[in-house]
């Protein structure tokens, strides 16, 4: 027993040591540039990269984050970031997988004169990329990309394996994409590349099902080590405007330890979202959400932006084993209000849901003039009918003031120099019709 003991540890410190996951990164950083973030280096000059988080990338059965990198078709910084340990490449033969889900915005043709790369590998210490990812428009389609690889020291376009034109992938749609490089140490152009768009995560894919492989490689003298991930940002000419989130890269000694380190559906959250929405109810906004197979989540925190972009906590839910919940956000303060949910676990770690957005119809037809308002607030709205009244409302619902209009008036003023600090309901009644927007009393 002892000698079958000895041999599974060393078996398994062997595969330990040939194949590891050695970047993971879902940019759950706060919006803004990229260089400087969470491990992030900034190279050269110009705009940099940037974090959003406006609208979620989501692939179906593999893990995102909420923020994601929008590298823009620009001359900007090509920032890079360390991957968590070195591949050495040149002691022994070794397979490369990343993922990583993109969405195409716009992207130079693939038959220009002159197109750059968005992604690649690197050797932080050498000038050559080993392994670079294209994207283009179709030739005469800009609503329609197609992706390519190219490796080695060539820059020549024509040396960049494109996807099929049949394929026929959309601008403004997430992919999940895949790319393998088998790094071969003896002498001579004989690597090899390989990239899958959309592929089942079921099990690790077969080569003849790749949507465009490099055989026999054209190879960079870049070291022997593969250290870093990096975005370029050219000209707009040459670069694509594209988003990326939820990068994958592992490696081993084989394409299969490659692939199983690479895990690429992740680890799944104990809960599943089956739909999340949002309603006007009076002047609030009930949302409600849906799961299954709850488990190990202690709670669901609402979060809320009038931007889409910077978001703040309002209230929570605690996690009840229930498969229905539902809060209500009695304070509508803008036309748009954007919500999320922060799904946290047991040990503190969270996710979040997709972004829901609300076009409030009641905030749509006054506008509030200072706000906020320390005294007199001038409340614009629709022609005034017969037995048209404003009414301001604290944000508990209670009704504080009720002023009849005159007919045909437009402008109104309302006197809030008696009131405290706080906010409170503007509440516009003409007829059957009903507008409402949310003033801050200073």
């Amino acid at each position: 027993m002892k000698k079958i003991y000895s041999l599974l540890m060393v078996s398994a410190i062997a595969l330990t040591a040939n194949s590891q996951l050695v970047f993971l990164e879902q940019f759950s950083y706060t919006n803004g540039n990229l260089g400087n973030k969470g491990s992030w280096v900034q190279n050269g000059t110009g705009t940099d990269v940037q974090i959003d988080n406006l609208s979620p990338l989501t692939y179906t059965g593999y893990t995102s984050g909420t923020q994601y990198a929008s590298v823009d078709d620009m001359v900007g910084t090509d920032p890079h970031k360390l991957f968590t340990s070195s591949i050495n490449t040149s002691s022994s033969n070794l397979t490369v997988y990343m993922s990583f889900v993109v969405r195409v915005a716009a992207a130079p043709a693939s038959n220009a004169a002159t197109i750059d790369y968005s992604v690649a590998l690197r050797n932080t210490l050498d000038p050559d990329r080993p392994l670079r990812f294209y994207i283009s428009s179709e030739p005469g389609n800009t609503n329609e990309v197609q992706f390519g690889i190219l490796t080695g020291q060539s820059t020549n376009t024509n040396n960049i394996v494109w996807t099929p034109l049949s394929a026929s992938y959309a601008t403004g749609t997430t992919y999940l994409i895949v790319i393998r490089y088998d790094n071969v140490t003896a002498g001579g152009n004989n690597d090899n590349a390989y990239l899958w768009v959309n592929p089942s995560l079921a099990s690790e894919p077969l080569t003849t099902s790749a949507n465009a492989q490099l055989l026999g490689a054209n190879e960079a003298n870049y070291g022997g080590t593969l250290n870093a991930l990096e975005f370029n940002q050219n000209s707009a000419t040459t670069s694509p405007d594209a988003d990326y989130d939820a990068f994958r890269i592992a490696y081993g000694t084989t394409s299969a330890i490659a692939w199983t380190n690479l895990d690429p559906v992740g680890a799944p959250l104990p809960v599943k979202l089956t739909s999340f929405n949002a309603a006007e109810e009076g002047l609030s906004t009930k949302l409600a959400w849906n799961v299954v197979e709850e488990s190990g989540i202690t709670s669901y925190v609402i979060e809320k932006s009038t931007d889409g972009r910077n978001f703040t906590a309002i209230g929570s839910v605690n996690a009840a084993n229930q498969k229905a919940y539902s809060f209500t956000d009695g304070q509508v303060a803008s036309e748009n209000n954007y919500y999320r949910l922060k799904m946290v676990e047991i040990d503190g770690t969270f996710k979040y849901s997709y972004i829901i957005s609300v076009k409030s119809k009641l905030s749509m037809n006054i506008s509030l003039s200072p706000n906020p308002v320390r005294n007199m607030l001038m409340v614009q709205h629709p022609k005034a009918g017969e037995g048209a009244h404003i009414q301001i409302v604290s944000a508990a619902g209670q009704t504080l003031k009720d002023i009849r209009l005159s007919a045909n008036a437009v402008i109104s003023n309302v006197d809030l120099s008696g009131y405290t600090s706080g906010l409170y309901h503007v509440v516009f009644r003409n007829g059957s019709e009903v507008f409402s927007k949310t003033v801050l009393k200073q």
